[in-house]
């Protein structure tokens, strides 16, 4: 979906997206009945949080990367749904709808400033752009899970719910999507921020005013105040995750985020070279997995292939019927119609020979 990053901010971080997720949450006491779907909904998660995460890592358009990050974290929370840990879940939609919305808006207020979406026409925002590169790095760190914003405390009891839900493998899958996270996030903060600078036409980049501001500070500082909450304040008292979990979050945050540095912002490793040994899965992130040709092709070949086949129903068998029975019924009126001559005598026969049907009948329902 396309639209005003207000809008995306809405949809994409706190509302409309996440509302399967707490039908899900919501279930839980449904679902532990039937274990094998609850299982399902685990493997479902946690694949779709690494395939959205890929397809991130390769997009150009900032809000693009936005939106794909959504879907992968969205993954996250059904991942621990399905491990028996909605608690998990629950939390680090709350988490996310506030840090995604602060990514949307400052998305929003960047492209505002220098008029386009695409990462690789920007640059060198942060000496024009404090502020917005600011409250875009915090949102940032707290997406990728680092110490003590808010993302990390969420994220750390999905990964715990799903290891003890016993799913080591979706684990496996969380646990490299966090990596990725953290690599297409501050990819897009070294390019965007920090990167090399591009003439942008007749815009001339500044912090947006602070109708648009303060929103985001606003947003910014909330991220803050939850993770400060849960590090300082007693706010993870029930929360206990083993100690190599916590090594192990903060591990792949910090890896993903090297890796970026050493691509976009020392540029001392070629992206190519990162990516010649990965070109399968590079060709295929880049084409979407080819999900939306897989789609269109089950749409034009089942859906309008059964569509035709109703439709030549309806025409051929359906209106053939009715056009077959509209048709006697118009021959047959024409035939019995010519019954109705005008002539007494023609009226006076026929009364006759009704009487005389009745008199038959009556004598052949009396004989025995």
């Amino acid at each position: 979906m396309a639209g005003p990053t207000p809008i995306s901010a809405l949809i994409h971080a706190a509302t409309m997206v996440t509302a399967g997720v707490f039908l899900v949450a919501r279930s839980e006491p449904l679902l532990v009945l039937v274990p094998g779907v609850l299982a399902l909904i685990a493997r479902v998660g946690a694949f779709t949080a690494l395939l959205a995460a890929t397809m991130a890592c390769v997009e150009s358009d900032i809000k693009r990367v936005l939106a794909y990050s959504t879907v992968s974290q969205l993954g996250y929370m059904m991942a621990a749904a399905g491990s028996g840990a909605p608690e998990a879940g629950f939390f680090h939609l709350l988490t996310h709808g506030v840090f995604k919305a602060l990514l949307f808006l400052g998305a929003g207020a960047v492209i505002h400033a220098v008029g386009t979406n695409d990462i690789f026409r920007m640059g060198g925002l942060w000496r024009v752009m404090p502020q917005t590169g600011l409250v875009f790095i915090i949102g940032t760190l707290a997406l990728a899970g680092v110490w003590p914003l808010a993302g990390f405390f969420s994220k750390e009891a999905v990964l715990a719910g799903v290891w003890d839900g016993g799913h080591s493998i979706a684990f496996l899958a969380l646990a490299l999507t966090a990596f990725l996270t953290a690599f297409y996030m501050f990819r897009v903060v070294f390019i965007t921020f920090f990167g090399r600078g591009h003439p942008h036409g007749d815009a001339h980049p500044h912090d947006a005013p602070w109708l648009m501001r303060g929103p985001l500070w606003l947003l910014a500082l909330l991220t803050i105040g939850i993770g400060l909450t849960f590090a300082f304040g007693g706010g993870g008292e029930e929360h206990h995750p083993p100690a190599w979990l916590t090594v192990l979050s903060l591990a792949l945050a910090a890896g993903g985020i090297g890796l970026a540095y050493l691509m976009y912002g020392a540029r001392v490793l070629s992206p190519e070279l990162v990516r010649r040994p990965l070109a399968p899965i590079d060709f295929l992130a880049r084409h979407r997995y080819f999900i939306d040709a897989v789609f269109g092709g089950l749409y034009r070949g089942a859906m309008l292939g059964f569509s035709r086949l109703v439709g030549w129903t309806d025409r051929y068998l359906v209106d053939g019927v009715l056009n077959v029975a509209s048709a006697w019924t118009l021959r047959g009126g024409d035939v019995v119609r010519r019954i109705q001559s005008g002539q007494a005598q023609d009226y006076v026969y026929g009364v006759a020979f009704g009487v005389l049907l009745l008199l038959a009948w009556a004598q052949w329902w009396r004989t025995p």
